[in-house]
């Protein structure tokens, strides 16, 4: 399938917005969809001829994984404690897992691409993620 760049933002933003507003108004179901969202979002990234190369393509599934996982923590409903985020992490964590593969599939997979690269994709995918919870890991919480 093919996607021009401005359609696949529109697309992943309308996945971004329908994920925190059903977080919102729907307070259990919007976390426990987490590891779909972020899969869906990861897939159409990966899997869609949209121009971008791979280290884009992992940049933009960190981007829109972290849009995600802020926005759940601000809007979602609840008593935003640390239970709460225990849960959000617990299926942050669960959604990362087919994210990573996916990521390494389609990586990998594109030939035209140095190894040093699709290395250093995969590597900065994760650093990312790292960073983002170490920097948001309580984001939201009321103590």
């Amino acid at each position: 399938m093919k996607l021009t760049p401005i359609a696949l933002f529109i697309v992943l933003t309308g996945i971004l917005l329908l994920s925190v507003i059903i977080g919102h108004f729907l307070p259990p179901t919007g976390i426990l969809i987490i590891p779909l969202v972020i899969s869906i979002i990861t897939s159409i990234i990966v899997f869609t001829d949209n121009g971008f190369n791979v280290l884009v393509k992992s940049l933009l599934c960190y981007f829109f994984i972290g849009l995600n996982d802020i926005g759940i923590k601000l809007f979602a409903g609840g008593r935003h404690d640390m239970e709460g985020i225990g849960w959000i992490h617990m299926l942050l964590f669960i959604g990362l897992v087919p994210c990573l593969i996916m990521l390494v599939i389609g990586v990998f997979r594109d030939a035209k691409v140095a190894t040093w690269l699709k290395f250093l994709s995969v590597s900065t995918f994760v650093l990312f993620v790292y960073l983002h919870l170490e920097l948001f890991e309580t984001l939201g919480v009321i103590m």
